[in-house]
């Protein structure tokens, strides 16, 4: 069985949509302290890709992420942020002449000319001249530069020293995918390592680590065999004194925490819901079969009193002696047309 792509695409997408504040403060901390946070900041990539569709012909599946962002600064006035991210491991030609055209559309469909622009690398380095635009016409001179991120170049030491923040795990996990890509044994030393790094980082916001656990979990994928045993490690490590697997409550309430700031919901309480709704229509078709019951027992009791006042011409008190019921629901009945008289 052909293994399941990794859809990085995807993967990235969330992450900046989750980390974004991280990802300034890392590529330009002179950008992050002049922005005003408290106003937010608003995506719209979507507009940028439908504006772009069909601009830009490339074969094979996508390997790319673009994240356009506004937001405001401290002076009041408003700023783009364009962020593009490349998967594959060789920059593709025409690169650095995409960055410009994607500006040169940015500006002139909002009419904004700050725009900050940044392309990641999540793989080998890309050539050097793909990180600069440099177009020379008699005389005439156009020349666009980006700031360029490329992981693999990333010092090490500098990545580990900023693991507080997340672009820089991103980071870091990324340069371990393309070093281990040749060695999966390399590649389950580095997820280890990573997992234990963020492990140690407990004051790290809850929601915040679990995130970042899911990310390097999917980022750096291993062999089903390896996965496995990373899997029963990492179990082993979070659970040191679990030797059985004994599911205490402790555990199901901190699985189930875990599960809500992940995916927006509690499985239990929805489980209970789920009960409940059954319970509901459970109790709702009783209903309806108990009605629908007592329907036929009082369409079956008119139909016997009319006939045997017409049929046997018993009297009143004669029909309530036989049938154990009062004169007056007797003679409630006969005041009524049965089912066949009526219409």
């Amino acid at each position: 069985m052909r293994r399941k792509a990794i859809d990085y695409d995807a993967m990235f997408k969330d992450f900046l949509g989750d980390f974004f504040p991280d990802f300034v403060a890392f590529v330009n901390p002179e950008l992050y302290a002049a922005i005003d946070w408290a106003q937010g900041y608003v995506f719209l990539e979507q507009e940028l890709i439908n504006a772009l569709r069909g601009k830009f012909k490339i074969r094979g599946k996508r390997r790319h992420t673009d994240k356009l962002v506004k937001v405001q600064l401290l002076n009041g006035d408003q700023h783009f942020i364009f962020v593009h991210i490349e998967f594959q491991h060789q920059a593709e030609k025409g690169f650095a002449l995409r960055m410009f055209l994607y500006r040169a559309l940015i500006q002139l469909r909002y009419g904004l000319e700050d725009i900050s622009a940044y392309a990641v690398f999540t793989g080998a380095p890309p050539p050097e001249e793909e990180t600069l635009y440099l177009k020379p016409s008699f005389g005439t001179e156009l020349a666009y530069r980006f700031q360029s991120i490329i992981s693999v170049t990333l010092p090490e030491a500098q990545l580990l020293s900023s693991i507080d923040n997340a672009f820089a795990l991103a980071m870091l996990a990324a340069q371990y995918v393309y070093r281990s890509r040749n060695d999966p044994h390399l590649r389950f030393a580095l997820k280890v390592q990573l997992f234990n790094l963020l492990r140690n980082h407990s004051h790290i916001h809850f929601e915040r680590t679990v995130k970042l656990f899911i990310f390097v979990r999917d980022l750096i994928h291993l062999p089903k065999k390896l996965e496995n045993e990373f899997e029963v490690n990492q179990f082993s490590l979070v659970f040191p004194n679990e030797q059985t697997m004994i599911i205490s409550q402790g555990t199901k309430n901190f699985t189930e925490k875990l599960y809500e700031h992940v995916f927006g919901y509690n499985p239990a309480e929805v489980l209970a819901k789920e009960r409940q709704k059954v319970e509901l229509e459970f109790q709702k078709k009783a209903e309806t079969e108990r009605q629908q019951a007592d329907q036929e027992r009082q369409l079956l009791l008119t139909q016997t009193i009319h006939n045997l006042h017409q049929l046997a011409q018993m009297d009143v008190p004669q029909i309530a002696l036989m049938m154990g019921i009062s004169e007056v629901e007797v003679q409630k009945v006969l005041n009524t047309q049965t089912p066949s008289q009526e219409g």
